[in-house]
């Protein structure tokens, strides 16, 4: 008897044990801004390294997750480049989307980089960048010239690793007004899962 009891608290113990291990901390919220200024170069970021880094071949190098210049944003996949990078737009908005998006859907429309035409000053020309994440801002027109304007959405990432990220983008201008400067929140998940928590 002793030694069934005794068997029975082992297996109520490992089991509280590894019920314990399984629980993973939630990842944090990491907000960034990035200098995209330049209207030919592109700013590369790494969700891992949470900031900008130096991909001297782009096109054949999986460390970089997005890339900016000015308002286009590309990810590394499709015509981008060789990683697993596309993009998906959850139709979740603001604070309130954004902690509600908890995992990736299995139903969710993943595109990757594609050439499209974009309006320029000049009329009109094929840029090769995410077709869902040009849907991130609208253009709006006040007395001071044409505003770029966040849509508020929270977009799903699908980084050149193959791992995910939500993201929200907040801003395109610097406390000084000055434009190009791009303000996103985002989570992204190391562990390779769905869970964006």
């Amino acid at each position: 008897m002793k030694k069934t009891v005794f068997l029975s608290a082992i297996i109520i113990v490992s089991f509280f044990a590894c019920k314990k291990e399984d629980t993973k901390a939630p990842i944090q919220a990491q907000t960034f801004e990035i200098n995209s200024t330049g209207s030919t170069a592109w700013k590369y970021f790494s969700f891992a390294s949470n900031d900008t880094i130096n991909v001297p071949d782009p096109a054949n190098s999986a460390a970089w997750d997005i890339a900016f210049q000015r308002y286009r944003i590309k990810t590394n996949g499709g015509k981008s480049g060789s990683g697993s990078g596309s993009a998906a737009n959850s139709y979740q908005k603001g604070l309130i989307g954004f902690d509600a998006l908890k995992i990736v859907s299995d139903t969710a429309t993943f595109a990757s980089d594609d050439s499209i035409s974009i309006a320029i000053q000049q009329g009109y020309a094929y840029y090769v960048v995410n077709p869902v994440l040009y849907t991130w801002f609208t253009l709006e027109f006040a007395t001071q010239g044409t505003q770029i304007v966040p849509t508020d959405y929270i977009f799903i990432v699908k980084t050149g690793t193959g791992k995910y990220a939500k993201v929200w983008f907040k801003s395109y201008y610097s406390p000084e007004n000055i434009s190009g400067y791009v303000t996103f929140q985002y989570k992204y998940q190391p562990d390779g899962s769905k869970n964006l928590e």
